[in-house]
């Protein structure tokens, strides 16, 4: 059918050729090619344009929406943020909220770090303490505390935080009362405020986070809580340059504008009052129309869920809209609409369109001219060769013509004025040469027959199978040094084609290598095989062409070839697999070296672990007992405690606390033979029981000098009140050995987990050496108390691209190492430098050296100086595989007293 179309089409053609001169047929086609060239090649540009703008626009939105998306997950984290971590440290006992002054030097120091307008806490019984920002970065702490509850002192601060100075002014309404505590105590939860605006700057918006902060009984201790500036996205918005015209703005689900890329206000001033503007009355006219769209095409903002990109016409330019639901884990749930005008990018793209048509017709115009000139130019000494031609035609032969346009016209002409001479010699020698055309006929046939005998012993000499073939297939000559066994005897194949000897199959293949060869007339080289008396024989053969008619085709033999080719490529298999089986058993044999190191240490970190086990047992056994004892005396104490002397007492409690390092049994009994002397000094009765009770509550003489331990003594019950401050003591005491106990343990764990963790990925990580090497001398540690001293000199290395649990192994083998030539006691040192773009580890002990004789066997598989039992001689030899295998080397220097082992990591980084 499409064969009828196409000639359907080329026959009215055809006719048009026949009917026009030379000058149309040469003028019409050259100013349709360059016309239609022209024309396409601009609606091509002008489509691809279009289809580019689509593309361009809606990855435009896609990047901008996440950039948008980030930036707010980022922004509105900060204030969680801040309230975690100061929850976390109420909770952890860090932080006390009966201690304002802490307080507000701890929210001070996060004003410094955090960019947010205001941090806070309020209690139930009215209290309030907070921290402020004014507009030229200075701080302001607002503090009002019982029994003043109307009233607010407003401190200036210095550089280091302390107050300076005081200001007193009528506190606002009682802070219960207030939006961010009342949310948060109500809902029992952390929670966000309500957005609102600042009655001196209506153009900044604010929203403040609140958690409630419970005791251990879930009541309501207060409200912490932190204010932050929406202003801030605005102004990120801003710095988005995503096109001249482009908006970007964040809305509530009620439409009323958070931030705002455009410079028009996100409020309106009436009666005095500013209030906030919904999108649907921007005065931005394109934020106001995409907002109207969007809620007539969803009804409502709410009922938008998922992201979606979107296309309209304002004022008949198409707009390209994103608009994203963005929420967090507290409850903000706001749209992120993106909105981008198509004419942003089809400026240029039009100008190219109209600079298009008018280059088309300028090259409409100057082809038609220049064909026209060109033909008339080409087609006069081609008309008059004509005319000369058609005169010799009728038998005159004297024709001469003279042109002097283009060199090929020029030889034209000079060709056929030498054709009209030779067919006029020609003519002459006619009848001579017809004369002799018999005689050389016969020579010719004689000398051919000969060719033909001497080409045919030639063939029959050689060793490869040769036969001629014709463009059918058809053999018509054949040399065949090949025994019947292996191919066709030359009686089964002269004279027959390759379709009624072989297979369809074979011989359609042999046809095609023929005709192909014949076509093209140049030589091809193939391979093909051939079943013969139940054998696959291979040959490859070179067809080469004869005539236009037949081409030779030589074979030879590579059966044994291809056997040997099938055998070599079955090796390589069973080379490659045992490759994969050698690394796979190197994985595992450094693995179950690690194990085998790690099942050496398990009963020494058994040990590690055991111990501050056994503190936080006995630590919580004197806390239970000192517990009681202080629950039963405190209601005494508070009934004969003078009201005006319990900040005394708290304040002493303060001062009880124990220091880091625990006292030795000669530094107790020096404190307590001072302070006897001091309450002897003083005359206060029963010196050695005080003196003993203040000792172990870490007190100096100094502070029975001054407040608050002074007035206390004074007391007439001040042993029973120093006793029960002492139980109190104990609790804080031993709550800190506790705490000094687990992260003991929750070290040693670390360590064990990242020793034995297996990274099966295969995949290189940055990681730093040393946390490798501090993790093998955690699990090192109980073994290293036997009396080995390690000295650690780091100097401040890059993170490289390594296998590190692989490197903790090396580190492993040389540290076991050199401990046992040490025999756990000396010097171990380990240095990690930087040398050369390498990170250069070096670990050197201080035992008696490696013998120089076996220095260079070291390293050697199963080679070991060790007892039968102790060692396996594996542990160097996985050092310098693993350390080949990060592109390094390992280096030996020993001598007794000082073996040093220096491994070389090249400083490989990810891009």
């Amino acid at each position: 059918m499409r064969l009828q179309q196409s000639s359907r089409f080329a026959k009215p053609f055809q006719q048009f050729l026949a009917k026009s001169d030379l000058r149309a047929v040469l003028v019409v086609p050259f100013v349709l090619q360059i016309a239609g060239t022209v024309g396409l090649v601009g609606y091509l540009s002008f489509r691809n344009g279009q289809q580019a703008v689509n593309d361009l626009a809606n990855q435009l939105l896609g990047q901008v929406g996440n950039r948008v998306e980030q930036h707010l997950d980022q922004f509105l984290a900060t204030p969680t943020e801040i309230n975690q971590t100061n929850l976390d440290a109420i909770e952890l006992g860090v932080l006390e909220l009966d201690n304002f002054e802490q307080l507000g030097q701890l929210f001070w120091k996060q004003m410094q770090i955090f960019d947010v307008g205001y941090i806070n806490y309020a209690n139930q019984a009215g209290e309030f303490i907070g921290v402020e920002r004014l507009e030229n970065n200075q701080f302001l702490i607002n503090e009002t505390r019982k029994p003043s509850l109307n009233t607010m002192t407003i401190y200036q601060t210095d550089r280091e935080g302390n107050r300076v100075g005081g200001k007193v002014i009528d506190a606002p309404d009682p802070v219960q009362s207030e939006g961010w505590y009342a949310a948060a105590a109500s809902a029992g939860r952390p929670v966000w405020s309500q957005i609102y605006q600042w009655n001196d700057k209506p153009e900044v918006l604010s929203i403040s986070s609140s958690y409630p902060v419970y005791d251990q009984n879930r009541v309501l201790l207060g409200v912490i809580g932190v204010d932050l500036l929406l202003s801030g996205i605005s102004e990120f918005l801003r710095t988005l340059r995503v096109s001249p015209s482009a908006r970007i703005f964040v809305i509530e689900r009620d439409g009323s504008l958070v931030a705002t890329s455009s410079k028009q206000p996100a409020y309106q001033v009436a009666d005095g009052e500013a209030k906030r503007l919904s999108a649907l009355a921007s005065s931005d006219p394109l934020i106001q129309a995409v907002a109207q769209h969007l809620h007539q095409k969803f009804g409502q903002f709410a009922a938008i869920h998922q992201s979606q990109q979107l296309e309209f016409q304002v004022n008949q330019e198409r707009q390209f809209i994103q608009v994203t639901p963005w929420r967090d884990a507290l409850g903000l749930d706001w749209l992120v609409v993106i909105a981008v005008p198509e004419g942003d990018f089809m400026t240029q793209i039009e100008q190219n369109t109209r600079l298009t048509i008018a280059l088309w017709g300028v090259a409409f115009v100057l082809s038609v001219a220049i064909g026209m000139v060109t033909a008339r130019w080409v087609t006069g000494p081609i008309l008059r060769l004509n005319q000369a031609a058609k005169a010799i035609a009728a038998g005159d032969l004297d024709q001469t013509i003279e042109v002097r346009h283009t060199e090929e016209l020029r030889e034209l002409s000079t060709s056929f004025n030498q054709m009209a001479g030779q067919l006029r010699a020609s003519f002459a020698a006619l009848e001579s040469t017809n004369r002799d055309l018999e005689q050389r006929v016969q020579e010719r046939t004689a000398s051919l027959a000969a060719a033909e005998a001497e080409l045919r012993g030639l063939f029959e000499a050689m060793t490869e199978l040769i036969f001629v073939l014709d463009r059918q297939g058809r053999y018509l000559k054949i040399t065949a040094p090949y025994p019947e066994s292996v191919y066709p005897s030359r009686e089964a194949l002269l004279g027959k084609t390759v379709h009624e000897v072989f297979a369809a199959d074979f011989a359609d293949q042999v046809t095609r290598h023929v005709q192909t060869v014949l076509d093209e007339q140049r030589p091809h080289q193939v391979e093909y095989s051939l079943p013969i008396a139940e054998q696959e024989a291979w040959f490859a053969a070179n067809i080469s062409p004869i005539s236009s008619e037949t081409v030779i085709w030589v074979a030879r033999d590579i059966s044994e070839q291809k056997q040997a080719e099938a055998a070599l490529r079955t090796k390589n298999e069973e080379l490659t697999q045992t490759l994969q089986q050698l690394q796979a058993t190197q994985d595992e044999l450094v693995q179950s070296e690690k194990m085998a190191a790690l099942g050496q240490l398990v009963a020494g970190i058994a040990h590690e672990i055991n111990t501050p086990l056994g503190a936080i047992q006995a630590s919580i056994s004197n806390i239970s007992g000192a517990l009681d004892q202080a629950m039963q005396q405190l209601p005494h104490l508070f009934q004969v405690l003078p009201p005006e002397r319990l900040a005394d007492f708290f304040q002493l409690l303060q001062m009880a606390r124990p220091p880091r390092e625990p006292l030795s049994f000669r530094e107790e009994r020096q404190l307590r033979r001072a302070l006897k002397q001091v309450l002897a000094a003083r005359a206060i009765p029963e010196a050695d029981k005080l003196a003993d009770l203040l000792s172990k509550m870490n007190l100096a003489p100094e502070a029975l000098e001054a407040e608050p331990l002074l007035p206390l003594l004074q007391l007439s019950n001040h042993r029973f009140v120093l006793e029960t401050a002492y139980q109190l003591s104990v609790v804080q005491n031993n709550s800190q050995n506790i705490m000094l106990a687990v992260e003991r343990a929750a070290k040693i764990v670390f360590a064990l987990k990242n020793y034995a963790r297996y990274d099966v990925s295969g995949q290189m990580v940055e990681a730093l050496v040393i946390d490798g090497i501090d993790t093998v001398l955690m699990l090192y540690h109980n073994q290293l108390k036997r009396g080995v001293e390690v000295r650690k000199h780091y100097a401040t290395v890059p993170k490289i691209l390594c296998y590190p649990e692989e490197l903790t192994q090396v580190w492993s083998n040389l540290i076991h190492n050199a401990l046992q030539a040490m025999d756990y006691q000396g010097t171990l040192t380990i240095t990690a430098t930087e040398q050369n773009q390498h990170v250069v580890v070096q670990i050197t002990d201080s035992g008696s050296g490696i013998p120089p004789e076996i220095r260079d066997r070291i390293f050697e598989p199963f080679f070991t100086t060790k007892p039968v039992g102790e060692g396996s001689g594996l542990g160097l030899d996985i050092v310098r595989r693993i350390v080949a295998k990060h592109h390094g080397n390992v280096e030996l220097e020993s001598e007794p007293g000082h073996t040093t082992f220096s491994v070389w990591l090249p400083m490989w980084q990810a891009e």
